[in-house]
């Protein structure tokens, strides 16, 4: 049996290694632009077959100790539908315990090191995302959701203090995963 169980997680491993996810589209906005401004929000090709996201929030209200996000997986299917995840947690309680949601740790260590936003609140600063590449989910996140080729978004919507602020949309298309 545990052979079994070894081979049967080695051949999702080596699945999940072989496909490719691609950025399509990022968007981003604000609701208030007293409280932050996006001066970057765009994908750069690295070569052709990946992209990296660049994102620069200017923090217009500083400190920021109070912050909710709300992040949805969707899939593309005549429209974008939710799929699998669909979670609103604050985001100062989670860097404190990153450990107490793993699925959204798995989404935070995609992008932790290429980004600023890696400490507990408050934030006195901008938040920056720099050279955000596919690798990163592809290695980091992908391996663990269960996805077949297609069209994906993550929605992340931004509350502070309970009222909306603003979003980030990031579209991806994963390919080469064996069925």
């Amino acid at each position: 049996k545990e052979a079994t169980f070894r081979k049967l997680i080695l051949n999702f491993s080596i699945k999940a290694i072989n496909s490719h996810v691609t950025f399509t589209n990022l968007k981003c906005g604000t609701s208030d632009e007293g409280f932050f401004v996006f001066q970057k929000c765009y994908i750069k090709p690295v070569n052709r077959s990946h992209k990296y996201i660049d994102i620069y929030v200017n923090m217009k209200k500083t400190p920021i100790d109070n912050i909710t996000m709300n992040v949805k997986l969707m899939r593309y299917n005549n429209g974008y539908k939710p799929f699998f995840v669909d979670i609103t947690f604050n985001a100062c309680k989670f860097l404190k315990n990153p450990n107490k949601n793993p699925i959204i740790k798995l989404i935070y260590h995609s992008y932790v090191n290429s980004s600023n936003a890696n400490h507990t609140c408050p934030y006195n600063h901008d938040v920056i995302v720099d050279h955000f590449w596919t690798g990163n989910w592809e290695s980091n996140f992908e391996k663990y959701i269960p996805t077949i080729n297609g069209e994906y978004a993550v929605y992340t919507n931004i509350f502070s203090n309970n009222i909306y602020q603003g979003f980030i949309k990031v579209y991806v298309r994963i390919s080469g995963r064996q069925q």
